[in-house]
């Protein structure tokens, strides 16, 4: 018999033997198959509205998919990136973790035994799943090209105000129009007796990393080398630090806790601050309101926060990555974001929802959703992901005195790209 003709044969005797045909095509597992277990990172914050709904949502899982268990841990959002590294070095690395786009920055050139620690994810992801994203926000889960997360949500600053304070004063409530001259006067207006106008941690980076875009500056040049101390940087740091310093609207001291404390106590009419504390203000009935941050008449440009994205990666140390892509996606799918959108105000990346009903008649989601579009993505860098340091110094310089803000950025600067040259 021809040579062709048994292979054809046996062929078609492999495929119509027992086990090789399945008659259901769904994600499900076999029932003879044996169980998969997946470990899952996750950094919401204990007893959060946030940790329940994702809790909810793995049991959901586990119930759509019997022959999955999900075994999660919680840890801090600040060191996730770094149990995650230590972890994976160790070879005990979960399945899957939540991480955010910075924290990708620190993992993506770190390798075990020649491997990067997470799967690249556009193996896994077919083209029309990868659509369905806002483009921004999956950009800012790959580093150097690779897919390392698929982005779950996105957050900024904006503007957040208590209506009362402003109506007890007189003070025309904050709207998009509003200049930083026309912040700045009516801060100091409300500021009297124990009450400030205005809350922020005037020495953290982060909450300047928006008012140096509005000046004009830049933290890297499109080649992604480091820029902080560009043109408008300088004043741009200035002008934060003499909120506190110089006009005495913002309280001496107030850090990221304290401006929280502040406001939910009535003790600051205005704070800059995220979507995520939005329930805890609520939960203190305080009648908060939220607008978009206000423009830079000397350039014409809007305060410009930086917008960062969390989502969820699957480590390449995985033995179940399939399985670990689907729970990623479903985490990331339009049904959880939206459930998470309602419940938490986190702001989603599925671009369907961007016009959901639901989403846009929520004059809090709609409204953090408008201050991203007017925010900075943060680049998925090494760079990004080192910056804070030296900014940290240079902050802390100027705050005391000890030099000028152009000074401590030339030396930031320098100390950052001397960090990425030892890399």
């Amino acid at each position: 018999m021809d040579g062709r003709i048994i292979s054809s044969l046996i062929v078609v005797l492999i495929l119509f033997s027992p086990g090789c045909l399945s008659t259901d095509e769904s994600s499900e597992l076999d029932s003879t198959d044996s169980n998969i277990e997946l470990t899952v990172w996750h950094s919401f914050a204990a007893e959060s509205k946030e940790q329940a709904t994702f809790e909810s949502r793995i049991e959901a899982f586990m119930s759509s998919n019997p022959g999955v268990e999900v075994k999660i841990s919680a840890i801090p959002y600040p060191e996730a990136d770094q149990q995650f590294m230590i972890a994976a070095q160790g070879g005990e690395a979960p399945d899957i973790v939540r991480l955010s786009s910075d924290q990708l920055g620190k993992i993506g050139d770190i390798r075990v035994g020649g491997q990067p620690l997470l799967e690249d994810l556009r193996l896994h992801l077919t083209p029309i799943e990868r659509s369905k994203f806002d483009p921004r926000a999956l950009n800012a889960m790959k580093y150097e090209g690779d897919l390392l997360g698929i982005p779950a949500s996105q957050d900024c600053l904006s503007l957040l105000f208590n209506p009362i304070l402003f109506d007890a004063a007189g003070v025309d409530y904050p709207n998009e129009n509003w200049t930083l001259n026309d912040m700045l006067l009516a801060a100091s207006t409300l500021t009297s007796g124990d009450v400030n106008g205005l809350a922020l941690p005037v020495k953290d980076a982060y909450w300047w990393f928006g008012f140096q875009a509005g000046f004009g500056g830049s933290l890297f040049d499109e080649n992604g080398t480091p820029t902080l101390n560009s043109n408008g940087s300088s004043d741009s740091m200035d002008w934060m630090l003499d909120l506190e310093l110089e006009h005495g609207v913002v309280q001496t001291g107030t850090n990221i806790e304290s401006m929280k404390t502040q406001f939910l106590s009535s003790k600051t009419a205005m704070i800059i601050d995220g979507p995520w504390n939005w329930v805890t203000y609520e939960a203190g009935r305080i009648p908060l309101q939220q607008t978009l941050l206000p423009i830079v008449s000397d350039t014409g440009e809007r305060i410009a926060p930086l917008v960062t994205y969390k989502g969820w990666s699957v480590s390449k140390q995985s033995l179940n990555k399939e399985w670990s892509t689907k729970l990623a996606l479903f985490l990331s799918s339009s049904e959880v974001q939206k459930e998470f959108a309602i419940e938490t105000y986190t702001m989603p990346t599925h671009i369907d929802l961007y016009d959901d009903s639901d989403i846009s008649d929520n004059i809090v989601i709609s409204g953090f959703l408008e201050q991203l579009m007017q925010g900075t993505p943060a680049p998925t860098t090494r760079a990004m992901a080192l910056v804070y340091d030296p900014l940290g110094t240079a902050f802390e310089n100027v705050y005391t005195g000890e030099m000028t803000s152009s000074e401590a950025l030339f030396l930031a600067n320098q100390a950052l790209e001397s960090d990425l040259e030892r890399i």
